[in-house]
């Protein structure tokens, strides 16, 4: 059994929410919607989907670095 008391508070903002909402689902899809139209599969729009929020997400993460 562990004797660890520890009591962790996880705080969830506004900003982080609306940064969701608009990289998550807006973005996404936009950039289904862009890949839907050149490659007339949903599979690969799923894809181009996933791949524009995973790309928009590390780019903004690489800014943050460099600006450091």
């Amino acid at each position: 059994m562990l004797h660890n008391q520890e009591f962790k508070v996880y705080i969830i903002t506004t900003g982080d929410i609306m940064r969701f909402f608009v990289i998550e689902i807006i973005i996404g899809t936009v950039t289904y919607a862009l890949a839907n139209k050149i490659f007339h599969n949903f599979i690969l729009a799923s894809a181009g989907g996933w791949v524009g929020t995973e790309t928009i997400k590390r780019v903004n993460a690489a800014v943050k670095m460099l600006v450091k």
